[in-house]
């Protein structure tokens, strides 16, 4: 039924310094607030998405089993944040991510996330009641989850952090990092992790 159908991102969040350069980024934009897009390490909190979608919240603990065991097969994750990247939404709005280099322990992650977890995924039916709020939802939200599972999956996968509505055109010295705790999340307002529902440290 559509009324336990909620919207969640299995995810990696980043070590503490990524973690507060996203914010830091996120805060200095001028529209953060005003699209209620602000970031924080709690409850707004900056990810690496792996599979994003549609599931049942009755199979919350057969999900949570499986990530376990995927999790097993995984140590933590040396990743590479290469730079800043900007796109134009449909509405002309400028949106800025930091990339992650694909390597390829991390594409091995998204793609056995998405082989085992997929019978329990969906990405039809999305509607703004089955994402966390407040804040009120944007439209937006709903076409980026409703596409991810054709989109953004196996050679589309396009590993990134999304830090907020501006475009920076600053440098950036790409710098490494160990990404450890894999996290599944319900979505707020453009597809950020507001509650964190599950976690495991990778070892």
């Amino acid at each position: 039924m559509d009324s336990n159908k909620i919207a969640v991102d299995i995810v990696l969040i980043p070590p503490e310094p990524i973690v507060k350069l996203a914010i830091e980024l996120n805060r200095s934009f001028p529209d953060t607030a005003k699209e209620d897009y602000v970031l924080d390490a709690k409850t707004c909190i900056p990810h690496i998405t792996l599979l994003m979608g549609l599931i049942s919240r009755d199979q919350l603990a057969e999900i949570n089993a499986k990530l376990g065991s995927v999790a097993e097969k995984f140590s933590a994750l040396n990743l590479r944040a290469t730079g800043f990247t900007s796109s134009s939404h449909p509405d002309g709005k400028i949106f800025s991510t930091l990339a992650i280099e694909k390597d390829s322990n991390l594409q091995k992650l998204h793609e056995t996330i998405l082989e085992e977890l997929k019978p329990f995924f969906s990405w039809d039916g999305v509607k703004k009641e089955m994402f966390y709020s407040p804040p009120p939802v944007r439209e937006i939200s709903s076409f980026w989850v409703k596409g991810f599972g054709k989109n953004s999956v196996r050679e589309n996968y396009d590993p990134h952090i999304s830090l907020g509505f501006a475009e920076l055109k600053k440098e950036f010295v790409p710098v490494q990092f160990v990404a450890s705790k894999l996290a599944l999340c319900h979505l707020g307002n453009y597809c950020t992790c507001r509650d964190v529902i599950w976690s495991i440290e990778l070892k």
